[in-house]
C-alpha cells in the first residue's frame, strides 16, 4: 500500500480486471470454464519410436492378442476389444522397424449395427480424445445430395461416398489423431507421429531414384 493508505494504479486495474473476467465467467455459464486436461497423442498411452518388440508386449499386456492374418502392410497385428466392441489394431513401423503410425479399426457388425449404434461409438471416441487431448482441431459432418443427416439413411450415404464424418487433433509435437466413419459403418482411429510422414518422403525419393 503507498503512503497515505491509497492502493497503487496498478493494483486497483488488476483487481477491476480479474474481477471482469469473472462476471464474464459467470453471465457465461455460472462457473469459469475449466481448461480441458491435454496428454501426448499417442494410442493406449504407448510412446512413439517404440521397438516393435516392444510395442508387442505392450499391447499384449493391454489385452491386445497380437495376429498375422490381416497384418497385410502392417509391421504387426493385435485384435482387442474397445468401446466394447471387436477392434484390429496395425501398427507402422520406420526402417528400423520402430512404431510411427497406428490404425485402429472398431468394426461394426453387419448383422446387429446400424448407423445409429456405430455413430455412438464414433461420438464416445470423439468426447474420449477431447478429455484428452483438448478440443478438437478441425471437424466435418457432412451429408451430401440426395441424402442429408438425420433422413435415417446415413448409413447408405457413408457406404456411397456421400457423407464425411470425421475429426482431427494435433499437438505441439505435430503427433496426430483422426477419427472417423468409414463407408461399411466401422469407426478409424488413426494415429500419426512426424516420423510417418518423413518415412514417406524417403521412401518416394527412393522410387524416384528407381526411374
Amino acid at each position: 500500500m503507498s503512503r497515505g493508505g491509497r492502493v497503487p494504479r496498478v493494483a486497483v486495474a488488476a483487481v477491476a480486471l480479474a474481477a471482469a473476467v469473472l462476471a464474464s465467467s459467470a453471465a457465461a455459464g455460472g462457473k469459469p470454464r475449466a481448461v480441458p486436461p491435454t496428454a501426448p497423442i499417442a494410442f493406449s498411452s504407448i510412446p512413439w519410436l517404440t521397438p516393435a518388440d516392444s510395442v508387442a508386449g505392450l499391447l499384449e499386456a493391454r489385452g491386445y492378442r497380437g495376429t498375422k492374418a490381416e497384418a497385410g502392410d502392417a509391421g504387426l497385428a493385435a485384435e482387442g476389444r474397445l468401446f466394447e466392441r471387436d477392434a484390429l489394431v496395425l501398427g507402422w513401423l520406420d526402417e528400423r522397424d520402430r512404431l510411427l503410425r497406428w490404425t485402429v479399426t472398431i468394426r461394426a457388425d453387419e448383422q446387429r449395427d446400424g448407423y445409429a449404434e456405430m455413430r455412438k461409438v464414433y461420438d464416445d471416441a470423439v468426447a474420449e480424445a477431447e478429455s484428452k487431448y483438448g478440443r478438437r482441431e478441425r471437424w466435418v459432418d457432412r451429408f451430401t445430395f440426395p441424402y442429408e443427416k438425420g433422413d435415417g439413411h446415413e448409413a447408405d450415404a457413408l457406404r456411397e461416398g456421400d457423407a464425411v464424418i470425421r475429426s482431427a487433433w494435433a499437438d505441439r509435437e505435430g503427433d496426430r489423431l483422426t477419427i472417423e466413419m468409414a463407408p461399411r459403418g466401422d469407426v478409424v482411429l488413426t494415429y500419426e507421429c512426424p516420423g510417418w510422414s518423413a518415412l514417406q518422403t524417403r521412401i518416394r525419393q527412393r522410387k524416384g531414384r528407381d526411374l
